[in-house]
């Protein structure tokens, strides 16, 4: 294949990752790994390079390990499993959310410069959440406005454009650079972030029981672009052991921005224009990894990764502010340990395992505010296999489990929580990947 005919492939392939799905979390709201060969080794690969598609996404020093020119591409299905579950005194119930398998590109590109620097882009679909849930009489959280949240519904997507640059500071030691431009989309229905449209109720008297509020659609989803860095290095100790690093800088985006109308019918401004933005960046995370490669054919990895949401806006505020709207999600920091395995069981036969926990970024007593974006997943068992179906060419397909977990905590009022009240939200996530590798040859 000639380099002319690999970078045709190649912009094919960027275009396709920029319109990507919607990814339902896996590490906070970030999947765990991007693309089949990272994905079936649990994420890790802060010191490993088994993948193009996880350098990218994990340490771009990685990339100095690729020479010649190299391309991998592929997408992920996945299918998260939701529900919400509330009690108001003896009055309870379950809402199941619409659940599909959802499509993930991801595309990866690099060169040699020379014997020593290599240059790449990628184009990730690397993070989302999202929930649709019908109104529901029978559960007290979905019940129809503005007695509950009636139909809730988000959709979160993120991705990152990464052009890296790699070299071999000295034979043992490779540096790397990226600088990711991000792209997020987000809405929400009904959006508490912005203030709602309140009355005091049939009794006229504001702060009592029978006041009523409707928060406004941000189902128009609102996009942004971001910005950040991602620095990284790789040490071979010797022929079997390496040490990686990686530090993702916060991703700084501009404001979310929705065009809405006030929805509370009681009032005179029903249905006039309103417009409201909310920022949610993108965390900070800092990783570290081993490399240990007990024979040629045998080769582990082990990370582990923070990631500061608690400083991040949008994650890091919780409760409400005075005009009733929701200040963010209220998450915590989370630290993240990915193990995996790789296995060159025949000449064209490539078997792969890992193992993922990610801490759950979400306190229990947040659990009300979460309920569009429940990310409490914490383990995950991976698999994959490769198979080389010519010289240069290989198919790589994966499958990982992320197996259930729930939250649960009052429901909140502007005055605190309700006594004698739970939200529950629970998920869990299955997912199903395939790669193409092509390492192109000389005729």
């Amino acid at each position: 294949m000639t380099l002319h005919r690999t970078f045709h492939l190649a912009l094919l392939a960027a275009l396709a990752a920029a319109s990507p799905g919607t990814a339902r979390a896996t590490d906070g709201h970030f999947l765990h790994g991007v693309g089949a060969i990272n994905s079936a080794l649990g994420g890790a690969g802060v010191a490993a390079n088994a993948s193009l598609l996880g350098a990218f996404f994990v340490n771009p020093a990685g990339l100095a390990s690729f020479g010649g020119t190299q391309l991998e591409m592929g997408f992920e299905l996945m299918k998260p499993e939701r529900s919400v579950s509330s009690n108001y005194g003896t009055f309870s119930g379950t809402t199941t959310s619409v659940s599909t398998f959802t499509p993930i590109p991801a595309f990866g590109w690099s060169t040699a410069l020379s014997d020593d620097v290599v240059f790449g882009v990628a184009g990730l679909g690397i993070g989302g959440f999202g929930v649709d849930y019908a109104a529901d009489p029978t559960n007290p959280m979905m019940m129809p406005r503005p007695n509950g949240f009636g139909q809730v519904y988000s959709n979160f997507q993120l991705m990152k454009i990464a052009p890296a640059l790699a070299w071999k500071a000295s034979p043992k030691l490779r540096v790397g650079v990226a600088l990711n431009i991000d792209w997020a989309s987000l809405a929400v229905d009904p959006m508490p972030t912005a203030a709602p449209a309140a009355d005091p109720g049939p009794d006229g008297v504001p702060f009592t029981a029978d006041d009523r509020a409707y928060y406004s659609s941000g189902s128009h989803a609102g996009t942004a672009f971001g910005f950040g860095a991602q620095v990284g290095m790789q040490y071979q100790v010797d022929d079997q052991f390496s040490l990686g690093a990686a530090y993702t800088s916060p991703q700084f985006f501009g404001d979310f921005s929705y065009n809405a109308v006030y929805e509370n019918p009681n009032l005179p401004t029903y249905n006039t224009p309103r417009t409201f933005t909310f920022r949610m960046d993108a965390p900070a995370i800092y990783a570290a990894g081993i490399a240990y490669a007990p024979m040629s054919a045998l080769r582990t990895a082990l990370d582990v990764k923070y990631f500061a949401y608690k400083s991040t806006k949008g994650f890091d505020a919780s409760g409400y502010n005075a005009d009733g709207s929701v200040k963010g999600f209220g998450w915590r920091d989370i630290v993240v340990v990915a193990a995996g395995v790789e296995y060159d069981a025949a000449p064209a036969w490539t078997l792969r395992g890992g193992y993922n926990y990610s801490g759950n970024p979400i306190p229990d007593a947040m659990s009300m505010y979460n309920i569009p974006a429940p990310a409490i997943v914490q383990h995950h068992i991976t698999g994959g296999v490769g198979y080389k179906l010519r010289p240069g060419v290989e198919i790589n397909l994966a499958a990982y489990k992320a197996f259930e977990n729930s939250i649960s905590g009052p429901m909140q009022r502007p005055n605190g929580a309700v006594p004698g009240t739970t939200v529950k939200n629970t998920m869990s996530e299955t997912s199903v990947l395939v790669g193409f590798s092509f390492t192109p040859t000389k005729k």
